[in-house]
C-alpha cells in the first residue's frame, strides 16, 4: 500500500489568530513557568497549540493541530515536520473565514528549533499515516517535550476510533484511505519517553549506573565507560537529555 497524503481539507484561519484561550497544566492548574521542567532554565518560550476542526463521524470530531512556538508554527505531514509563520497548515481557500481555535499552553525553556531537532527523526518525510501517526501525534509529542504536558484526548477521537475499526474506516473511505506500512510501530509513548529533554541522571555527579564522580576526569571516564557499553540504564551527566533509542525504519 501507498502512503496516504496529508489532509488537505484543513481549516482556515482567515489571516489571523482567533482569540487565545489559557489551558490547564496537567494537574488542571498552573502552566510551565512553575515547574521543574528545564532543570532550571528560564522558561521564556511561548508556546500555544493551535487546532481546526476537519469533520468527523457521530461520536468522533476529526482534529488538525499544530504547535506553535513564540508565533512560529510547526507540524507534521506526509513531508515531514515543517514551519511557518502565519498558521499555513490550517489555511483552506475552501473556507477563507475559518480561523482555528488557538489555546495558549505555557511558556517553555526550549525553543521551537530544538524541539524540531528532537522529533524530526521521529516524523520523516513519507511516515505520515491519517490515523496511525498525523499531525495531532506530533502536536503530542511537541507539547511534551516542551512543557511536559500532553494533547487533549479529544482531539485524537478519530484516531483512536480508527485504531480500533480500521477496516470500517477503510471501508467507510472507498479505498481512498491506506494505512501506511512505513508508520508500522510507531507509538508515541515511546517516543515521549525517548524525547524527555528532563531524562538525566538526578544524582548531581552521577555519570553512569550509580557511583558518584568526584573530579572532571572521573567524570570523563564514567562516561567513556557509559558509550563503550559499561553500566546500566542511559543518560549522561549534567543537562544533555538521555540517548534515544533508534528511530523507526523508514
Amino acid at each position: 500500500s501507498r502512503a496516504l497524503p496529508a489532509p488537505k481539507s484543513v481549516v482556515s484561519m482567515g489571516g489571523q489568530q482567533s482569540a487565545a484561550k489559557a489551558a490547564p497544566g496537567p494537574d488542571g492548574q498552573g502552566d510551565a513557568s512553575s515547574s521543574s521542567h528545564g532543570k532550571g532554565r528560564p522558561a521564556n518560550n511561548q508556546v500555544q497549540l493551535a487546532v481546526s476542526v476537519l469533520g468527523g463521524v457521530p461520536g468522533a470530531t476529526a482534529y488538525h493541530s499544530s504547535v506553535i512556538v513564540n508565533g512560529h508554527e510547526f507540524f507534521f505531514s506526509d513531508g515531514g515536520i515543517a514551519s511557518s509563520g502565519n498558521l499555513m497548515s490550517h489555511k483552506n481557500p475552501q473556507m477563507p473565514d475559518s480561523k482555528p481555535e488557538v489555546i495558549d499552553m505555557g511558556m517553555s525553556p526550549y525553543t521551537g528549533s530544538q524541539m524540531q531537532a528532537a522529533l524530526e527523526r521521529y516524523f520523516i518525510s513519507g511516515t505520515y499515516d491519517l490515523l496511525r501517526k498525523n499531525c495531532n501525534s506530533f502536536s503530542d509529542c511537541a507539547l511534551f517535550y516542551l512543557l511536559h504536558k500532553r494533547l487533549d484526548k479529544k482531539y485524537r477521537q478519530m484516531e483512536k476510533l480508527g485504531a480500533s475499526f480500521s477496516g470500517m474506516v477503510q471501508a467507510g473511505s472507498g479505498g481512498q484511505y491506506q494505512p501506511n506500512p512505513k508508520a508500522d510501530g510507531f507509538d508515541v509513548e515511546k517516543v515521549c519517553e525517548a524525547i524527555d529533554p528532563d531524562k538525566v541522571w538526578k544524582t548531581p555527579g552521577q555519570a553512569t549506573g550509580g557511583s558518584t564522580v568526584t573530579s572532571a576526569e572521573a567524570m570523563r571516564a564514567a562516561r567513556l565507560a557509559r558509550l563503550s557499553g559499561g553500566g546500566e540504564g542511559g543518560g549522561y551527566a549534567g543537562d544533555a537529555p538521555a540517548a534515544a533509542p533508534p528511530a523507526p525504519a523508514s
